[in-house]
């Protein structure tokens, strides 16, 4: 059960070596002096008589003599043994005080080392370092014994016994065949209640026992987050994948929807399915983008963006059909913000969903958006700069005090249904924006988010002209545009949709084949206007290494990248890749008339 340091038996067998020395000297002290006396009494006793009796002749001053020699003789008996036993006490006090401090010095160390260390007879716990008393709590006091320290230490009855069981066992073979004890890794119940884990390890000196416990709390909290981390890797590999095949789906399904309503009259009876399937497809991809931001962090497709724009779509979107009114009240003098649209209309979406679900019986959300400058000296944990402060508040049942600071947890809910996942996504989307968001709420009061969105002066991007009419097939300066995917149903519903916005299409299914076509088109005098060029092919050339053939022969071509990995860098960061524009799987006609129309726009 414990861990042996190496200094311990050292310092113990260096005691025992100067202990034998010390009494080995003390023991020949006693017969030193004894053999002094001796031979001082042998000489006195063999010549005093005759000296005395040569110096008189008198009987009564011999008698006299005589007695005078027995007290000198005891005098100085006494004289000696004084001076004797005053030295070797002197000894003795000497090797005592060595003694005693390179006992405490031994304490010393033991006590300043990092771990905890316990002496014990197997029966009596005779001593603990202060390593040991800080980590789990308990003074020598509370643990006299081995039994309270394991009934203490380790409350669960049958893990209490497994653990002793087996670490006596390892002490009898120690004792019977001197086979080193093995560690044991172990919970340790500490004092306050927390639980702790450490390595233990053991070693025997003589009759006694070293404990050493070795706290790996913090290494095993470590492990536990490296492990998450993988999961979550893993998650977001899978993830990755299943959405890039998802999201060519979709993108033939809501290309298709989208390019059936265009074709119909506005009261045509097949719009209501129509729209309702598109809202249906909406919803499968705005669930994919939320999986993908939370399991792998979706990069920001960053620009310009109008805050009344994404606020008034959302509430008009997410309130659609529910009891809640919204409010919006947008500074006229707001700034526009640059970030991911997308990412952020899902921020909005998530946190209008939850306030929706809070009033059930209707009420009121209302939407505050005004300009914000952090300073220096601001608490926030936000950089200093201007910012666009965004309020949602809604009047709806509130949330728990002590459930409010879980609310940004990942995969924490309080609804049977619920995933966790939409406020985690959240906080995930406004962190890697530069921004922040906070929750602030009173039970039967309602809740405020409170987001913080970087600002920009430049000006947002505009939105596209409403589809209407098609243009005419007889125009004949349409402009022509490549598409390369290697999915043909894409290709089939891209070529159809921009044929529908008046331009020209080929179509092709790899990257090789699309430098060839345009290679052609220059030859031949009639280059293409742009390209959609899909980010990833399998098995062939992708975007990527076909762009940069493409801007090698021509380096003004428009370029526009595609892809349903929405959480490729290059999506982030297209312009440096030498695209002029990026277009996310799925897509609807609009999205593709407005990400082409600038594209062109800014040739």
């Amino acid at each position: 059960m414990r861990r042996t340091a190496s200094g311990i038996p050292a310092l113990a067998k260096a005691g025992r070596r100067q202990a034998k020395g010390q009494p080995s000297s003390r023991s020949r002290g006693p017969l030193k002096i004894a053999g002094i006396y001796l031979a001082v009494a042998a000489l006195w006793v063999m010549f005093s008589d005759y000296l005395v009796a040569l110096a008189f002749r008198d009987t009564a001053l011999l008698t006299l003599a005589q007695t005078c020699k027995g007290w000198l003789f005891v005098v100085g008996t006494a004289a000696l043994i004084y001076f004797l036993l005053r030295r070797e006490i002197a000894t003795y006090q000497t090797t005592t005080n060595h003694l005693r401090q390179s006992e405490q010095e031994l304490r010393d160390i033991l006590d300043a080392m990092p771990v905890g260390i316990a002496l014990t007879d197997g029966v009596t716990i005779e001593y603990i370092n202060i390593s040991f008393c800080e980590r789990f709590g308990y003074s020598l006091d509370e643990i006299p014994t081995d039994e309270q320290w394991f009934l203490l230490a380790y409350p669960d009855p049958a893990y209490r016994e497994l653990l002793m069981a087996a670490w006596k066992e390892a002490l009898d073979s120690a004792r019977t065949s001197n086979a080193p004890i093995r560690p044991f890794e172990i919970k340790v119940a500490c004092k306050n209640g927390e639980i702790r884990h450490a390595i233990a390890n053991t070693q025997l000196i003589g009759k006694r026992i070293v404990v050493i416990l070795t706290d790996i709390t913090e290494r095993e909290l470590l492990r536990n987050e490296l492990i998450k981390m993988q999961k979550l890797e893993s998650i977001g590999v899978l993830a990755g994948g299943i959405a890039h095949d998802f999201n060519n789906i979709l993108t033939g399904i809501m290309g298709n929807l989208s390019y059936a309503q265009v074709l119909l009259e506005p009261d045509h009876k097949a719009r209501q399915p129509l729209d309702s399937a598109e809202q249906a497809s909406a919803r499968a991809a705005e669930l994919t983008k939320q999986l993908l931001t939370f399991a792998r962090g979706g990069e920001p497709i960053r620009q310009a963006t109008s805050v009344a724009a994404l606020v008034n779509e959302a509430l008009s979107l997410m309130l659609r059909g529910s009891r809640v009114r919204g409010e919006a009240q947008i500074a006229a003098d707001v700034w526009a913000v640059q970030v991911d649209a997308g990412q952020i209309s899902q921020v909005l979406n998530n946190i209008i969903i939850n306030a929706v679900q809070a009033m059930p019986d209707g009420g009121v959300l209302r939407i505050v958006a005004e300009n914000a400058v952090i300073e220096r000296d601001s608490l926030q944990a936000l950089a200093v700069g201007k910012y666009v402060r965004i309020r949602l508040i809604d009047t709806g049942r509130g949330i728990a005090p002590e459930i409010l600071d879980r609310v940004f947890e990942p995969y924490f809910s309080t609804k049977a249904t619920g995933s966790g996942l939409g406020l985690a996504s959240a906080y995930s989307i406004l962190t890697r924006h530069g921004g922040a968001i906070a929750v602030e709420s009173t039970i039967g009061s309602g809740s405020t988010f409170t987001l913080h969105l970087p600002a920009t002066q430049a000006a947002p991007t505009t939105a596209p002209a409403p589809v209407g009419e098609a243009p005419s097939s007889e125009r004949s300066d349409s402009p022509q545009i490549l598409v390369m995917d290697d999915e043909a149903a894409i290709c089939d519903i891209a070529a159809a949709m921009l044929g529908y916005l008046g331009y020209e299409v080929d179509t092709c299914a790899d990257g090789t084949t699309a430098t060839r076509l345009y290679e052609a088109a220059l030859i031949a005098g009639r280059p293409y206007a742009a390209v959609i060029m899909d980010l990833t092919i399998p098995g062939g050339m992708g975007g990527k290494e076909a762009a940069k053939l493409i801007l090698a022969r021509r380096p003004g071509a428009r370029l526009i990248v595609s892809s349903g990995y929405s959480h490729d860098p290059i999506m982030a960061d297209y312009l440096s890749h030498g695209f002029c524009g990026v277009l996310a799987k799925p897509y609807k006609v609009a999205e593709l008339g407005r990400v082409l129309a600038n594209a062109l726009a800014e040739k």
